[in-house]
C-alpha cells in the first residue's frame, strides 16, 4: 500500500507539470493571478507587508493588495419597503461593498508535501511532453516545485534565501558542477548534468530529509482531480480485492457443501431408493393380485353364463320330453323345476353380474393415487443428488451446514404413504371383486343344485316310472280268470256246493284283492318316498357327510408353517438357480453385504453393490421378520471360502455366520432387525462346510 501510495505522488507531481509543459522553462509565463482573502484592511501603510507576507505564504512570483467593490445586500426602497427594481434592466439594485483582496501569480498551494524515496523523477517526456529539454535548467525545475526545507521559514524571496545554498547543494548530489570546480551549480541546464538524460527516468536526488514541494495554483485543480481519480481507483481497486475475497470464501464455502452433501447422498440415497422400491414391490405385487382377481372373475363371469343357458336348455328339453306326464309324482317334481327355473335362470341377475363386471372392468389399478404418488417420488429421489429434497422440512446438520427446504421432502412423503394401501378405492373394488365372485359362485351352486339336480331327478323318475312291469292290470286280469273259473265250477259242479263255492270265491277275490291293494300302497310308498328323498336331498345337496370343523391354528403355528415354506423355498433355489428369480420376488429379497468398519458389539449389514443373484448374503422377509441366508454363490464357490482353513469365509461373514465343518454342506439363517440403514445381527447363523 506504502509504494502505491508513493507512486501516486510521483504520478500527481508529474501530472501536474504536464498541465504546462512551459511552466517548466519559464515558471513565470506561465503564472496566472488568483485572489486571495486577506486581513488587510486598505491602509497604504500596511499594504507592503501583506503582500510580502501574502508572496511568502503561497511562494508566489508577485503579490498585490487591491480594493474590490462587490454586490452588498439588495436596497430597500423606504416608499414601499420592498427591494428596489432597476428601472434600466428590471433587475434588482445592491448596496455597493469594498472588500480587500491580495492577487496573486505564479504562486503555489500553502500546504507541503514531502518528498518520497529522496527523489523527484521529472520523466517528463514519457507523459509526451513537448517541453524543450536542452534548454531547461535545474534550478527551473526546483522553483517549479518550490522546493523547500520544512525546518525553515519560507524566504520571501530567492537572493540571499537559505534556497541558494540548498539549492546548489542539490546541483552537487547530482553531478551539477561549476567549471574547473567541484561546487556545485543549479543554473546547469538539466541535460548537463553527469547523468544526462538519465536524471529523467533516475530522478533528482533530495538528500534533506526535511524537504517539501508544494503544487503551483494554476496545477491545484488537476491535483485535485488526481488525487480524486486516484482515492476512487484505490477504492474500485479495495471493491474488487474485497468481492474476491468473498468470492473466494463464498466458493470455499460452497465446496464444502457439495462435498458434504454427496457425502450424505453417497451413504443415503440408494438406501432410501431401495426402501422406496420395497414398497413399489408391494404395490405392484397388490396390482398383480387385482389384475389375477378380475381375470379369474371374468372367466367365472362367462361360464356361469354357459351354465345359464345350458340349464335352461336341459330344462327345456327335459319337460319336453317327459313320457309319464300324467303321473302325479312327475307333475309334482316338474312344477317345482319350472319355480327352480324362473327363480334361478333369471336373465336380470345376470345382467346385473354384467353390470357390475363392467364398472370392474373400467378400474385403472395403476391409476389408484398412492401408487402414481410412490412411482413419482421414486423417479424424483432417482434424479435428485440433493440431499436436501430428501429430508425436506427436518433437515439433516453435517458439520457447518444444515441441509434443508421449505418444502417437505422425499423421505417425508414415502413416510405418509409407506403403511398405507393402493390408495382411495383400492380396497372398495377388491372388495366389490370378491363380492361379485361369491354371488357368482353361489348362484352357480343353486343352479346345480335347484336346476340340473331337478332335471336328473325328473328324467330319472319318468325313466323309472316307463320301465316298471304293470302289476296292477296283471293282477286284475288274473282276478277276472279266477272269477270266470269260478262261475264255471260253480256251474259245473252240484248246485248244493254253490254257497260254498259262492263263499270261497269271494274269499279267494276278497284274499287277492287285499293282496292287490297291498302291493299297490306298497308301491305308491316307494314313490313317495322317493320323492321326500329327492326333496331332501334338494334342501341339503351337499351334506353328504358331515363336516369336520378345523381346530384354528395359533400364530406360533402359521409362523413355524411360514419359516418351513421359506427354508424349503431357498434349498430349492440352491439347487436350480432359474428359481432364484421367483425366490426372491416372493420372499423379498434384498442383497446385503457386511459393512467394511464396525463399530461396538453389534454386527451391521448394508446394501450389497451386487446383484441379488450374486450376492453373498440374501436377505428375507415375512410378518415383519428379517433373515440372511447364505446366497448361491457361496455354495457354488465353496473351494475359495474353505481355502487357507476357511479364511475367506471367516472374513467374509465374520459375526455373520459362524463357519464350521460336517459331513455335507448346510446352513442356518441369521436373524436380523432394522437398524439405521442398514441391518443389525440379532442372532449368529451357521454355515457347515463339508469335509
Amino acid at each position: 500500500m506504502k509504494k502505491i501510495f508513493v507512486n501516486f505522488i510521483v504520478t500527481i507531481l508529474f501530472s501536474l507539470l504536464s498541465i504546462n509543459p512551459q511552466s517548466i522553462a519559464h515558471h513565470k509565463e506561465n503564472s496566472f493571478p488568483i485572489k486571495k482573502d486577506t486581513e488587510w484592511d486598505g491602509k497604504k501603510e500596511t499594504k507592503k507587508d501583506f503582500e510580502n507576507q501574502a508572496k511568502q505564504e503561497y511562494c508566489a512570483n508577485n503579490a498585490k493588495a487591491v480594493s474590490i467593490e462587490v454586490d452588498g445586500d439588495p436596497v430597500i426602497d423606504q416608499n414601499t419597503g420592498k427591494p428596489r427594481i432597476s428601472e434600466v434592466d428590471g433587475k434588482l439594485v445592491f448596496d455597493k461593498v469594498t472588500v480587500y483582496k491580495i492577487n496573486l501569480t505564479g504562486s503555489h498551494s500553502n500546504k507541503p508535501k514531502k518528498v518520497t524515496n529522496n527523489k523527484i523523477v521529472p520523466n517528463l517526456a514519457s507523459m509526451n511532453f513537448n517541453a524543450d529539454w536542452q534548454k531547461v535548467k535545474l534550478v527551473e525545475i526546483l522553483k517549479m516545485f518550490c522546493l523547500q526545507d520544512s525546518s525553515l521559514d519560507r524566504p520571501e524571496k530567492f537572493k540571499g534565501s537559505y534556497l541558494e545554498e540548498f539549492y546548489t547543494k542539490i546541483a552537487l548530489d547530482n553531478g551539477f558542477f561549476k567549471a574547473n570546480s567541484d561546487e556545485g551549480d543549479y543554473n546547469k541546464k538539466l541535460l548537463e548534468g553527469e547523468f544526462g538524460e538519465e536524471i529523467l527516468k533516475l530522478g533528482i536526488v533530495i538528500n534533506n530529509p526535511n524537504a517539501v514541494w508544494y503544487v503551483p495554483e494554476f496545477l491545484a485543480e488537476q491535483e485535485a482531480a488526481n488525487k480524486k481519480a486516484q482515492k476512487k481507483a484505490e477504492e474500485e481497486a479495495e471493491k474488487k480485492r474485497i468481492a474476491a475475497e468473498k468470492e473466494k470464501k463464498r466458493k470455499a464455502r460452497e465446496k464444502a457443501k457439495k462435498e458434504g452433501n454427496q457425502q450424505w447422498i453417497s451413504e443415503n440415497k440408494q438406501n432410501y431408493l431401495d426402501e422406496f422400491g420395497k414398497k413399489l414391490n408391494e404395490y405392484e405385487n397388490k396390482i398383480t393380485e387385482l389384475n389375477t382377481k378380475r381375470n379369474k372373475l371374468e372367466t367365472s363371469l362367462v361360464s356361469f353364463e354357459s351354465l345359464m343357458s345350458e340349464a335352461e336348455e336341459d330344462s327345456k328339453n327335459a319337460i319336453a320330453d317327459l313320457v309319464n306326464r300324467d303321473n302325479q309324482d312327475i307333475k309334482d317334481l316338474r312344477e317345482i323345476l319350472r319355480d327352480n327355473i324362473k327363480q334361478y335362470l333369471s336373465k336380470n341377475d345376470l345382467g346385473e353380474y354384467k353390470d357390475r363386471f363392467k364398472k370392474i372392468e373400467k378400474v385403472n389399478f395403476k391409476k389408484y393415487k398412492n401408487y402414481t404418488t410412490l412411482k413419482n417420488l421414486i423417479k424424483r429421489a432417482e434424479k435428485s443428488n440433493k440431499a436436501a429434497n430428501f429430508v425436506g422440512t427436518d433437515g439433516v446438520k453435517l458439520g457447518i451446514f444444515t441441509f434443508k427446504q421449505k418444502k417437505i421432502g422425499f423421505i417425508q412423503e414415502f413416510e405418509n404413504i409407506k403403511n398405507r394401501d393402493l390408495g382411495s378405492g383400492s380396497v372398495e373394488d377388491e372388495d366389490n371383486m370378491d363380492k361379485l365372485n361369491k354371488s357368482i359362485e353361489n348362484h352357480s351352486e343353486d343352479i346345480k343344485n335347484y336346476v340340473n339336480f331337478k332335471v336328473d331327478e325328473l328324467k330319472a323318475l319318468d325313466e323309472e316310472l316307463g320301465q316298471r312291469i304293470p302289476w296292477n292290470l296283471i293282477i286284475i286280469g288274473a282276478v277276472i280268470a279266477i272269477i270266470i273259473i269260478a262261475v264255471g265250477v260253480y256251474l259245473y259242479f252240484q248246485r248244493k256246493e254253490m254257497d260254498q263255492l259262492k263263499r270261497e270265491a269271494e274269499e279267494k277275490v276278497g284274499s287277492l284283492k287285499n293282496e292287490f291293494e297291498g302291493k299297490l300302497k306298497s308301491t305308491s310308498e316307494q314313490i313317495k318316498s322317493v320323492s321326500r328323498n329327492t326333496q331332501r336331498s334338494q334342501q341339503t345337496p351337499l351334506q353328504a357327510e358331515d363336516i369336520v370343523e378345523e381346530k384354528p391354528k395359533t400364530p406360533e403355528e402359521i409362523i413355524a408353517e411360514k419359516y418351513d415354506e421359506l427354508v424349503s423355498d431357498y434349498k430349492e433355489a440352491l439347487d436350480d438357480f432359474s428359481k432364484v428369480a421367483g425366490f426372491k420376488q416372493k420372499w423379498h429379497g434384498l442383497a446385503l453385504s457386511r459393512k467394511e468398519r464396525q463399530e461396538g458389539t453389534k454386527t451391521i449389514l448394508v446394501n450389497s453393490s451386487r446383484a441379488f443373484e450374486k450376492a453373498e448374503i440374501w436377505c428375507v422377509t415375512f410378518s415383519d421378520k428379517y433373515f440372511a441366508f447364505p446366497g448361491s454363490t457361496v455354495k457354488s464357490n465353496m473351494a475359495t471360502y474353505m481355502n487357507l482353513d476357511f479364511e475367506k469365509a471367516s472374513r467374509d461373514f465374520k459375526g455373520v455366520f459362524a463357519v464350521s465343518t460336517g459331513s455335507s454342506y448346510t446352513t442356518e439363517p441369521c436373524v436380523l432387525r432394522r437398524g439405521g440403514a442398514g441391518f443389525v445381527v440379532e442372532r449368529v447363523g451357521k454355515i457347515i462346510f463339508p469335509n
